[in-house]
Order: C-alpha cells, then structure tokens, then sequence
C-alpha cells in the first residue's frame, strides 16, 4: 500500500467519522411546535431521563436561546421516542423553531450560560451539582435558616461546628457540635411540608441545653419562602422559644423565652448567583426592631457569608449585644 493510498483511506475514515458525529450531534432537534410552552423533540436509540434539563441552541449561531426541561416520553408505533419538553427561560426575546438544537445542561460546575434566577433554581434533585444553583438552606448563623431542605444524604457544615445532614428530601437533621462538647445538648428538625414553584413552607424545631446551666429550651419555627419574581426570594419565619424547663427547681414553663422573633426578609439573587440578603426583624423579649444586611458568595462547595446585624436599628455603636455586628459565616456543602 503506498503513501498516497494509505492518506486517502484516512480521509475517508475521519470523513465518516465526522458524518456520524453530526448526525449524532443533529439527532436531537425540536420537531414540532404544541404551545407557548412545550414542544417535541425525537430521538431514536438514545434514552432521556425525565427532569433533566436542556439549553437550546439557535440552529444557525449554535448560541443559547433558552432552557427547557423534559417533562415526559413516549415511545411511538413507528419505535422512535417522543420527549416532551417544557420551555423554562427564553434569552432576549428569542423565538423558538423546530430545527433548533438541544445539548444537555451541565450543572456540576459554573456555567457562564446558566444565571441567575428564582426560575432556573435547582430544588431537592438528589443530583451532585453545585450548590450555586440550590436553594439556601440558611441565610446564616445570626439571620436564621430558610424554608429549603437539604437534598437526601446531603450535608452541610460550617466553621462553628453546626452540621446538618438531609435524612430525606423533606427531612434534615442537625446539631451544634460545639455546644455539645462544652457540655451542653443542642439538635433540631426541619420538615418541608408544602412546596411548589411559587411558595416553600417550613417547621422547624430545635431543643437546646446551654452548658453550665440547669435550663433547656425548646424552639418552635414557621418558616415559608415565597418566590416573588425572577431574581428575589421572601424569607418569612416566626420562631417561638415555646417551652423552658429548669431542672434545678424541676419546673417547666410555656413561655416565650429570650429567642423569640419574627422576620422578613429579602433574597436577591445575582447573574453570578452570589446572592444579597436584607431584611428587618423583630424582637418580642427587648421590644426593639433590628435588622441585616448580608452578601452570599458561593462557589460549588464552599459558601462565605459577610454580614452586617443589629438587633436594634435605633443603635449608634458596634456591639454584639446591644448594637450593630459584623460577622462571617463559612461553610461547606456537600
């Protein structure tokens, strides 16, 4: 065989290589039009899983026009699938055609197509993508949790020593490990009860036996986070210190006691999906208004909070009891 033969045979070979990739790559196309809002896509071999999101892509520009997400399949009578998609986001006043292209959407790691919004939030998908594009599970250790569970077998621990654990989807667990080595006994319980794309609502309980003390506490808290537009998020909760009990004078009182509060507050989520968290609140037991503002910056794993707190926005000095804070909060999801 000589050189010239054995270079033309390699041509042909990538040559029908490359055919095969573009029709592999070509095969999932959108094939027709329902509505505003769905559409179909065929394939023949290949399988989707149901959920899994898409970005589609101009048939011309191969740029991201929109998302959409596979809501069902079907197998037809000719043996190909059917996959019904519903349209998530559509970029800059695009229109959507059959023969546009769909290329799934990874989301282990940053991706600079995928921004921000309250719409494109991933919730309890159980999947290992980054945390960037979860929910917050906590707006921080002195603003107060959100209504958001962790996906199952997910954790999440920060710098103080507090660790959660999502036994299942609706159902975490955590504790304070600190307080607990210094003696004390400290857990709590989060149960998601009502969630959809508009609203989530929460309950949370937490018992706490401070360390060098004969006092236990037990916190009931309400929480519901209200999706309001395409980049905020309403974080509402009402926490009640419901029962202390003194084991001194063995006596136990229903009563509100030193941790009550009622909260409002705003999370605005970035194009980065860092996020800005503001927000007023109220203390029952000091009868003062205070407040926060926090910013959120989150990469796949690791998530910093800075914030500025005051428990009385009348105050004109720095102090952590009585005036205006500023604290970090450092933790890791995973």
């Amino acid at each position: 065989m000589t050189v010239r033969t054995l270079f033309f045979c390699l041509f042909l070979l990538l040559g029908t290589l490359s055919k095969a990739v573009s029709k592999s790559e070509s095969d999932l196309t959108i094939r027709r039009i329902e509505d505003e809002k769905t559409f179909v896509a065929i394939t023949y071999e290949e399988h989707l899983k149901v959920g899994d999101r898409f970005s589609i892509h101009s048939d011309k520009t191969q740029e991201i026009i929109g998302l959409a997400e596979l809501i069902s399949t079907q197998i037809s009578p000719a043996g190909y699938t059917e996959n019904n998609f519903i349209v998530l986001k559509i970029f800059k006043d695009q229109i959507i055609f059959p023969g546009h292209r769909l290329k799934p959407l990874l989301l282990v790691t940053e991706n600079s197509n995928y921004q921000g919004a309250t719409l494109l939030m991933i919730r309890n998908t159980g999947e290992n993508i980054s945390s960037r594009y979860k929910p917050l599970y906590t707006q921080g250790f002195l603003v107060g949790d959100t209504a958001a569970t962790l996906d199952q077998d997910e954790f999440l621990v920060n710098y103080l020593g507090q660790v959660y654990y999502g036994i299942y989807p609706r159902f975490t667990i955590g504790t304070t490990a600190l307080v607990n080595a210094a003696g004390g006994l400290n857990f709590l319980g989060k149960y998601r009860i009502y969630s959809t794309n508009e609203n989530t609502i929460s309950t949370l309980v937490t018992f706490t036996r401070v360390p060098d003390s004969t006092q236990s506490n037990l916190n009931l808290t309400f929480l519901w986070d209200s999706f309001s537009n395409d980049t905020m998020i309403t974080h509402n909760f009402l926490s009640l210190a419901v029962l202390a009990y003194d084991r001194a004078i063995e006596t136990t009182a229903i009563k509100s006691f030193g941790s009550s509060s009622i909260q409002t507050g705003y999370e605005f989520i970035l194009k980065s999906w860092d996020r800005i968290l503001i927000g007023p609140n109220y203390n029952f037991e000091k009868k003062t208004i205070g407040g926060y503002l926090s910013y959120v910056a989150i990469w796949d794993r690791f998530n910093l909070n800075v914030s500025l707190n005051t428990v009385d926005i009348r105050a004109d000095r720095f102090d952590l009891k009585d005036g205006y804070n500023m604290f970090l909060d450092v933790y890791w999801r995973y």
